[in-house]
């Protein structure tokens, strides 16, 4: 690869980024103050592009992917303690000697892999999204590639080494095993003062060859360095940042020296305030300079106006033994994880580390902590923290903004939309998009004596296909939490002459969940409204086995283009909007599927398609996603100071993209399902 290239072409600002990711879920779903924090933050990073993904820096996914959805999902919810990353020594054991290891004089014994792989699926249950598996020496673990499989790709995996020992074949392991990045430690260009600092003649040189064989093998290669005062000095840093950017880093994580490990007691190798101020200045300048690789640092990342110190909290170091710490640099167990449960562990941590804090706990706890033996056991960390770890004190502005973003449409905005079309509703909706329900009724082929429940029946034109097909004694149940599209269904019902349907005024998880011996559930055009794994819990618990499960559903970020033009509008400013706005759509046929699937009922039908409107101008278009329901929510969830602003800008930006063809296309992209609850009648 051309480094060069790379960097002058392709990295892109951090809040350029934003403006990219911020038109796709998940990012679409989250509240407004927490997008517009995001983008605030995201001004101090930049982003490269990485294979098929990009790369903010390693205390991020890479985007997109599963790792990021789950980080996205962090944003969301405020559950208490949850998991954001964790530092997971492999080993205690090391054949280098550094200057500020925070790791020393711990216990040399491994944790087996078999405790290993339970650790990690126990880790990933809590959401872990970062993890970070070292030392130690992590490689000096023959098994290390086989630890890693013991995560899947909801976390994002790195390594930190020395780079001892990384072969060509260790490396390509690494990479089939589901690592991502390498971080390779370098503290200086200088041969000489790196071999000093890492205690090893040769460390220098395993180093560079490290970073060549991790790039080689299709890793995310990195450095690791310690900001000290002579380091951050600027004409050494800037020349440190052009020799790793020759070398093949795409990224230096500055690490602060901390009084931890080989430096405990010694205070005076912390920087201060002016130091780490100079830290956050250089990732600021450095985010927005294109010939130099990125730079991201706790400093900037864990900082009073950004996400604060998560450490036993949002973060949890377990060194190779087994010993928890809140973090590297926290030298304070709580307890061992191959001697007692992981929950016993962190519901004794969890009583000192209640809530993220706007500094380091790392700074407040070293100067009690002693001079060792590390870690300090858990009896004598309690006491420490009971004595010296204030409980009382102010959330980092992330957290702050999160606690208080709660406002989501809902229920009650739906009911709303929904009740103010009811009456034009089948012009605006159901003309087209009835064929995929007359298909899926058609697919069905009821014998006419089923017991059928219906989701959201909207305008009853599903209910009615239903009801004329029940002659043999079924029935169906129908609910909608809009009262006018129930008055719409009762008059459509009424004037086909039948009497096999009853409505219901509810939610209709709430239905659900008080039926039995159901022989059909049947939704089209509700489900992302409705939140899809409680419903397909509710609907296997009330289907008799081999009772039915059919649906038709709309596929996230559908109707694309105009969902994106209006994705792109907020973009650009998320507090145009007053609340969150967020539905639950499945990205494709592999999403529904395997959500369907965890619900206890088996797949047998699903298809993809298309309900395509067709219309004359850019107006008819906005009227069309208002008069169909749900794109009012979205409408009425704007400033009202800029609504017509930026309806406006709405309807031309429509007009330019849609050329010089004569009709506009919204493209309805759906999913239709026919699943079956195991088990037999």
């Amino acid at each position: 690869m051309d480094l060069v290239f790379f960097f002058r072409e392709d990295s892109m600002r951090g809040d350029d980024f934003f403006l990219k990711m911020a038109t796709h879920p998940p990012l679409t779903k989250l509240h407004p103050q927490v997008t517009d924090f995001l983008k605030t933050y995201l001004q101090g990073e930049k982003a490269i592009p990485f294979g098929t993904q990009w790369v903010i820096n390693t205390q991020f996914p890479p985007w997109p992917g599963r790792a990021f959805d789950n980080l996205a999902d962090h944003f969301l919810r405020d559950n208490g303690r949850r998991l954001y990353s964790v530092t997971l020594a492999v080993t205690n054991r090391c054949p280098f000697r550094c200057w500020h290891c925070y790791n020393a004089g711990r216990s040399p014994a491994d944790v087996p892999l078999a405790a290993l792989k339970r650790l990690a699926a126990r880790i990933q249950d809590l959401g872990a999204v970062m993890v970070t598996l070292t030392g130690g020496e992590p490689l000096l673990r023959k098994d290390l590639a086989e630890i890693c499989r013991g995560f899947d790709d909801r976390s994002c995996i790195t390594v930190g080494t020395t780079g001892w020992q990384l072969t060509k074949k260790r490396a390509r392991d690494l990479r089939a095993s589901g690592v991502f990045a390498v971080g390779i430690s370098l503290d200086s260009a200088d041969r000489s003062e790196h071999n000093g600092m890492r205690g090893r003649k040769d460390a220098f040189d395993i180093a560079l060859k490290g970073l060549e064989t991790a790039r080689e093998a299709g890793l995310y290669p990195y450095v690791v360095s310690v900001g000290t005062r002579e380091f951050l000095e600027r004409e050494r840093f800037m020349a440190f940042m052009h020799f790793v950017k020759e070398a093949g880093a795409l990224e230096v994580h500055l690490l602060e020296p901390c009084a931890a490990g080989r430096l405990a007691g010694r205070r005076e190798v912390t920087l201060t305030n002016v130091g780490l101020q100079l830290i956050r200045d250089y990732q600021r300048e450095i985010a927005r300079r294109e010939d130099l690789p990125v730079l991201s640092t706790f400093t900037y990342l864990e900082g009073r106006d950004a996400f604060g110190c998560g450490a036993g909290l949002t973060h949890l170091y377990i060194d190779g033994s087994g010993e928890l710490c809140p973090c590297n640099l926290v030298p304070l167990s709580f307890g061992n994880v191959t001697r007692e449960p992981l929950e016993a562990i962190l519901e004794r941590m969890g009583r000192h580390f209640v809530r993220p804090r706007q500094a380091c706990v790392g700074r407040t706890i070293a100067p009690h902590a002693g001079h060792g033996p590390f870690p300090v056991p858990p009896g004598d960390s309690e006491r420490i923290c009971g004595d010296h770890l204030p409980q009382n004190h102010a959330l980092p502005r992330f957290f702050r903004i999160r606690k208080r973003s709660l406002e989501t449409a809902g229920r009650k905005e739906l009911a709303g939309a929904y009740n103010r079309v009811h009456s034009t509703y089948d012009d605006a909706w159901v003309a087209v998009a009835g064929k995929a329900v007359r298909d899926l009724v058609r697919r069905l082929r009821l014998k006419g004596s089923e017991r059928v429940f219906e989701a959201g029946c909207g305008s009853g034109f599903g209910t009615a296909l239903l009801a004329e097909r029940l002659r043999g004694g079924g029935r169906v149940t129908a609910a909608d939490i809009s009262a006018g599209m129930l008055g719409q269904a009762r008059r459509r019902i009424a004037a086909l002459g039948v009497d096999r349907a009853d409505f219901i005024l509810q939610d209709a998880v709430e239905v659900l969940s008080r039926m039995d011996a159901i022989d059909l559930v049947f939704t089209t055009w509700v489900l992302g409204y409705i939140e899809l794994a409680p419903f397909f819990e509710a609907a296997s618990r009330a289907l008799k086995p081999g009772g039915r499960l059919a649906l038709v559903v709309h596929r996230e970020n559908s109707p694309r283009r105009e969902f994106e033009i209006f994705s792109e509008l907020v973009a650009r400013d998320p507090l145009v909007l007053t609340k969150r706005v967020a539905f639950d759509f499945p990205r494709d046929g592999a999403h529904l599927r395997d959500v369907v699937q965890q619900s206890g009922l088996e797949v047998s039908d699903l298809r993809e398609g298309s309900a395509v409107f067709r219309y004359r101008t850019a107006r008819d278009v906005l009227n069309h996603m208002l008069e169909s329901g749900a794109g009012t929510v979205f409408y009425d969830a704007l400033d009202g100071k800029v609504r017509d602003r930026l309806t406006g800008e709405f309807l031309s930006i429509l007009g330019r993209r849609n050329g010089r063809r004569k009709t506009f296309e919204v493209r309805h992209d759906y999913l239709a399902c026919i699943a079956t609850k195991r088990g037999r009648c």
